[in-house]
């Protein structure tokens, strides 16, 4: 078992700055009403309200995190690094194992407690989001869930004094999906500096919005 890396818990007002960016690969661990653990693969899980904070997936129907989140109302994002040991184990995650398989285990990944929820995070996994479900929405064949953000932690040397993350040692991914060999490519790169300008008038805008200050560089 590998050593649990200190985790510290974030201020509310610094979780929006923490999922970045807004769509990611990332493992999400759900418990039945039993409280036996899933951890299953995401490859868009994204982030649909900023205040308060919200996060969106969707999964098969069937599935185990499908019946945990409906029974349970309950689900940890875990947000996985571009790092090949890694990568591959959420590969093993993402394999049909059956319902009473801990996929943790089989990956020899290291369950610890959540901060507030049943769902364990995932100590691998450099930052967490532990959510409560909102809504659910069926369509074709798959659940659409919605959930408010309700506790967020992180690796204690991966976020700055002012509450954003370090991009080269979170480094979220993406997934490229199935028709590319269940690759992966990066999504860490350091921001753009906020360097636009549109000479604008008052007048084209939605009374009472600072647009000047809308994308207000935070560098």
């Amino acid at each position: 078992m590998s050593s649990i890396p200190h985790k510290i818990e974030m201020r509310p007002e610094w979780w929006d700055n923490i999922f970045a960016p807004s769509s990611c690969l990332v493992l999400i661990t759900t418990v039945d009403k039993d409280g036996q653990v899933n951890a299953a693969a995401f490859g868009t899980c994204t982030r649909v309200c900023h205040d308060p904070m919200y996060i969106a997936f969707t999964c098969g129907t069937g599935k185990d995190t499908y019946n945990n989140v409906l029974a349970t109302g309950e689900f940890v994002v875990n947000v996985v690094p571009f790092e090949q040991p890694m990568l591959d184990k959420v590969l093993v995650c993402g394999l049909p194992f059956k319902a009473n398989e801990n996929e943790l285990g089989k990956a020899g990944l290291t369950p610890m407690p959540a901060l507030v929820l049943r769902p364990p995070r995932i100590a691998e996994c450099r930052s967490h989001f532990e959510c409560k479900v909102e809504w659910t929405q069926h369509w074709l064949n798959r659940l659409m869930v919605c959930g408010r953000v309700k506790a967020v932690s992180i690796d204690a040397d991966c976020v700055t004094d002012q509450g954003f993350i370090v991009w080269e040692k979170v480094k979220p991914a993406h997934y490229c999906g199935m028709r590319y060999g269940d690759r992966f490519v990066p999504a860490y790169d350091k921001p753009t500096r906020g360097a636009w300008r549109y000479d604008g008038r008052d007048e084209e805008f939605r009374e009472g919005e600072d647009w000047r200050n809308a994308y207000r560089s935070t560098d």
